[in-house]
């Protein structure tokens, strides 16, 4: 027996041990056994209604030892999950499985704001089966929609409705018009991490501003500076300008060559 067979084969007993004096069964959505290296078992319960469980652990213990046998130490693990599960829905599985992969591992807030813009079919369909199982955790253990996030979407294939479409010749081709079964499920999401800011960096120091000199006093001592100058200064001496006797060179252009063939290309080489 293999190990998903064997835990379904334990479900029942856990079932029978949550009736109430009713005769009603706390719903359980999924069951897995674990062994421990220590060689005790821990029993994980999959469920909307924790609280349920909780009341009742001591029953379940006890019924999971008598069926297991042994002496070996039996520990019930309680993991709130919600669904909601929506047959015949009127798109295909493919179809869905796009929208679906989209929205897995995010907040349920987020992922209906996400619903909310994508331009499929489906993604409306999504959100009615979403919002449902949302509410089933509300109503199962006060859960809000900030406190759950999506575990899982599943699209199966539901039948299909055969049509025909007339063609030529006395001809008919099928039309296959796809539906869905959608299940969500939703499970308990950790607190948000607190988003830590990072430190400002040290304001740098400004450089000092050079001082400036008043303009109204360097205007003042402008005048003055040039009078003293031209107090102290030198009268310049003229030098006479005379004509050189050198023969003046000659920097026109060469005449041009006249010669014959002087205006012919010259080959490479000559």
């Amino acid at each position: 027996m293999n190990t998903a067979a064997r835990d379904r084969a334990l479900l029942p007993t856990v079932k029978d041990a949550l009736r109430d004096e009713n005769n009603r069964r706390t719903p359980i959505s999924k069951l897995q056994l674990h062994k421990e290296k220590d060689g005790s078992i821990r029993v994980a319960l999959h469920t909307s209604r924790p609280n349920n469980i909780r009341m009742r652990s001591a029953d379940i213990t006890d019924a999971i030892r008598e069926r297991v046998g042994g002496d070996r130490a039996v520990s019930v693990q309680v993991i709130p999950e919600a669904r909601a599960v929506a047959k015949y829905v009127r798109t295909s599985p493919r179809k869905a499985r796009l929208v679906a992969d989209v929205i897995k591992g995010k907040r349920v807030s987020d992922a209906i704001a996400m619903l909310r813009f994508i331009p499929n079919r489906a993604a409306e369909l999504i959100a009615k089966v979403l919002i449902s199982a949302a509410a089933n955790a509300l109503d199962g253990w006060g859960a809000g929609v900030e406190e759950l996030k999506v575990h899982n979407v599943i699209a199966d294939g539901g039948p299909s409705l055969k049509r025909v479409r007339a063609r030529a010749q006395g001809r008919a081709y099928r039309i296959v018009k796809r539906t869905s079964h959608l299940t969500v499920i939703l499970i308990e999401a950790p607190a948000p991490a607190p988003r830590t800011r990072r430190a400002a960096a040290p304001a740098r120091p400004k450089p000092a501003a050079r001082p400036v000199a008043a303009p109204a006093a360097a205007a003042v001592a402008a005048p003055a500076a040039v009078e003293a100058f031209e107090a102290t200064a030198e009268p310049l001496e003229a030098t006479p300008v005379t004509a050189s006797d050198a023969p003046e060179e000659d920097t026109s252009d060469p005449q041009p060559d006249t010669s014959a063939g002087a205006d012919q290309l010259r080959e490479e080489g000559e």
